[in-house]
């Protein structure tokens, strides 16, 4: 992809992040997206074949930057190295909280199904090598929907309340929460 067509992709993904914060996805049009990018239909068309392929290339490019290396130390967000699991989500967070605005937490809020989807999808797979230890009377598979489930529900409650905790504070909630051993916090 040439320069003059990454940034007219980047003028799409602005324009769609734009209307996303005052509109829920199922009222956004490919119309207004064209105009807020101030782009030309067949240009719009030339990138994508609809606004569903839209939110997916951004679903794509937004989870490859979450999920990849969300173990690792993050300068961009002056977070420690995430050597637990409370650490490794509070990365976790920022980068959703960071990226494309906030809307992932505004599109788990409405529940917008394509993105929900994609996301649980991927937290599942996140979470399964770290679920504790199996208990033969609890099915595995109910354990691990509800910790997606929770989790997705802890993102949508952030969201709602203006992403005001810090991701730490909402990683350790949401660990003690489930009952999953956390280290202390020190008051603050």
């Amino acid at each position: 992809m040439d320069r003059r067509q990454r940034k007219t992709r980047q003028a799409i993904y602005v324009a769609f992040e734009e209307l996303l914060r005052t509109q829920h996805y199922r009222s956004v049009t490919v119309a207004q997206i064209i105009e807020r990018a101030d782009i030309g239909r067949s240009t719009f068309y030339a990138h994508f074949s609809t606004k569903d392929e839209l939110l997916d290339q951004m679903c794509e490019e937004l989870f490859a930057h979450v999920f990849e290396g969300v173990e690792t130390s993050s300068h961009t967000h002056n977070m420690p190295e995430a050597t637990t699991l409370e650490g490794t989500l509070a990365h976790l967070l920022c980068h959703l909280r960071d990226s494309y605005q906030g809307i992932c937490g505004k599109l788990l809020a409405e529940g917008e199904p394509h993105f929900t989807a994609r996301f649980c999808a991927l937290l599942t797979s996140f979470f399964s090598p770290r679920l504790p230890q199996h208990t033969s009377w609890v099915p595995r598979d109910l354990t691990q929907s509800l910790v997606v489930s929770a989790f997705c529900r802890a993102v949508s409650w952030w969201y709602e309340n203006g992403y005001e905790a810090a991701p730490e504070d909402l990683a350790h909630w949401y660990l003690r929460t489930l009952g999953w051993e956390v280290h202390p916090r020190k008051a603050g």
